[in-house]
C-alpha cells in the first residue's frame, strides 16, 4: 500500500485533462516500482492467470507472471487520483478484432477504475473495453502514430473518453464513455 500511496501523492496535476492523449502500456509479468500499482489493480486476474497456465501444464512463468499487459490513463488532482486500466490477458479476453496489414489486434478486456484519496482506494469493475495489441513496427517504417489507443477526461461531467484508431479509422464499438461518478 505505501508504494501505491506514494506513487499517488507524488505527482503533479494532470494538465488539460480533456485534451486526448494515447493511453500507457505496463508489461506486468515481472513486477517493478513502476508497475506495482497496475498490479495491484489486478492481482486478482493476474493469479487466476497464473493458475490457468500452470493448470494446463506450461511452467514457463515460474520465475514471474504469465503473460500480462495493462493499458491505462492516469488523471490526478488536488484530491484524488483515478486509474482507469485494462488487463490483457489470455484467459481474461476475446478476439474482437484482427488487421494483419497494420500489425494490429483488438480485443475485448476487462475494464478496472482504481480511485485513490489519500491512503484509501477503491477499485470498480467497468465492465470490458478495447486492448491495442500491436505487433513490433517495421524497420524503416515511420513513428507516426496511426494505430493507438486514446482517452480524454472530461472534467464537467466526470467522465473519461477512450477510443482506438488503427491506420487514422475510429474502431468500431472502441468509443467509450466511462462516468467516474458518484463519487
Amino acid at each position: 500500500m505505501t508504494e501505491i500511496t506514494s506513487a499517488v501523492t507524488a505527482r503533479p496535476l494532470t494538465p488539460d485533462p480533456g485534451a486526448w492523449r494515447a493511453m500507457s502500456y505496463a508489461n506486468l509479468q515481472q513486477r517493478s516500482a513502476e508497475t506495482a500499482t497496475y498490479a495491484d489493480i489486478w492481482k486478482d486476474a493476474i493469479d487466476a492467470n497464473n493458475r490457468a497456465y500452470k493448470a494446463r501444464g506450461d511452467q514457463r512463468f515460474a520465475d514471474g507472471n504469465a503473460p500480462a499487459t495493462e493499458a491505462h490513463f492516469v488523471i490526478w488532482s488536488p484530491t484524488k487520483s483515478v486509474v482507469l486500466s485494462i488487463l490483457n490477458t489470455v484467459t481474461g479476453c476475446t478476439l474482437k478484432e484482427l488487421r494483419a496489414v497494420a500489425g494490429a489486434t483488438v480485443k475485448l478486456c476487462p475494464l478496472r477504475i482504481a480511485i485513490y484519496e489519500g491512503i484509501q482506494v477503491r477499485t470498480l469493475d467497468g465492465g470490458r473495453a478495447c486492448f491495442l495489441e500491436l505487433a513490433s513496427p517495421a524497420v524503416g517504417t515511420s513513428g507516426d502514430p496511426q494505430t493507438a489507443s486514446y482517452a480524454s477526461y472530461d472534467v464537467a461531467t466526470k467522465t473519461v473518453k477512450t477510443g482506438v484508431i488503427i491506420d487514422h479509422q475510429a474502431v468500431d464499438g472502441c468509443s467509450q464513455n466511462i462516468a467516474l461518478h458518484p463519487q
